[in-house]
């Protein structure tokens, strides 16, 4: 499973954003029979249930009329389009069935509405109704199977209409913002800020972002972060996630630097020790602009511990900083 569908699956889980997805994609006239909130599948029942074809989320949704009324709703989320994915949901749908089916419950069986989130980069042009998958004569179309699924296209959905529930908004925005070009970012990530008020479930999409996203989202990341300074936990929650992404940068510029030094100072051992250097330099930056933005200030005892310290005493001083509550603790100063 990859990042873009854990992501969604934990969106899910977040308190009220199932609720609220169902609420406002589902058709008015059956929202309006809702008798309670839709409960999400256990694991163990999607996989008895589907048998390794295992859609992202299984909600279940009792109405009124009592007894063993209710509805399914199938929600699928996709980050590529895909001409077959009705195929799958149909795979899905006809699993379902087959588990209900085995239940002890009465007839008739409950209605299965499949929901597809979609946040690829171009808009969704795929099929939306099964029969267009199918070559058949008009005449027949009445005996063959055909189905029709509801389309979360997160790209060409304007921001102002995902939702009005503040979590499920900004989980569809951080989603949205994995697709969206360099032009249009700094307003979808402001309003995904917007969205959280800090927390865990602002860290999760912070993280979510970091790994899908490129440079351009870091880049977008550091000029918004400037507007919520009112927000402390906003602020606090993306300083985490910034000195993360940076130290994540670093490290791994520093790696492949040491690497290309020790591979090139097989051959030329004086091209070695220049990349070396420069890593050794660029560390010793890196540490000074961190322990700014940690401690504000760098004493000019700190400084020259800086200057003297060779790469591996720097590389132990980088690790320190993240669990150092003191430049004392770090640098041992008297």
């Amino acid at each position: 499973m990859g990042p873009h569908d854990k992501a969604f699956r934990k969106l899910m889980k977040e308190e009220g954003a199932a609720e609220a997805l169902l609420r406002e994609r589902l058709p008015h006239a059956l929202v309006s029979r809702f008798a309670g909130p839709p409960e999400q599948s256990s694991e163990s029942f999607i996989d008895e249930a589907l048998r390794g074809a295992v859609a992202d989320v299984v909600l279940c949704v009792p109405l009124t009329g009592g007894g063993e009324a209710s509805v399914y709703c199938l929600v699928e989320h996709k980050r590529v389009e895909d001409a077959w994915v009705l195929v799958q949901v149909l795979r899905y749908v006809t699993a379902l069935y087959a588990q209900l089916a085995r239940s002890p419950r009465k007839l008739p069986l409950p209605a299965v509405v499949p929901l597809i989130i979609y946040n690829g980069g171009a808009p969704w042009r795929g099929p939306k109704q099964f029969s267009e998958l199918v070559d058949i004569p008009s005449a027949l179309r009445h005996l063959t199977v055909d189905f029709q699924v509801l389309l979360l296209d997160l790209g060409a959905e304007p921001m102002e209409r995902l939702s009005s529930h503040e979590i499920l908004r900004g989980g569809l925005l951080a989603l949205k913002a994995a697709a969206t070009p360099p032009a249009e970012l700094d307003g979808v990530l402001r309003e995904m800020l917007e969205s959280f008020d800090g927390g865990s479930t602002l860290e999760l999409f912070l993280e979510y972002l970091g790994q899908v996203g490129g440079k351009d989202i870091g880049q977008s990341m550091h000029r918004v972060q400037r507007e919520f300074e009112g927000k402390e936990k906003t602020m606090q929650t993306l300083h985490q996630y910034l000195q993360g992404q940076y130290r994540k940068g670093l490290k791994k510029g520093l790696e492949r630097g040491l690497e290309k030094g020790l591979k090139e100072g097989q051959e030329e051992r004086l091209e070695a020790r220049v990349e070396a250097r420069r890593a050794t330099v660029a560390l010793r930056k890196a540490l000074r602009l961190l322990l700014s933005a940690r401690f504000k200030r760098v004493p000019p005892s700190v400084a020259t511990q800086l200057s003297k310290a060779d790469l591996p005493q720097l590389k132990k001083w980088l690790t320190a900083v993240d669990d150092g509550k003191s430049l004392k603790s770090i640098f041992e100063l008297s």
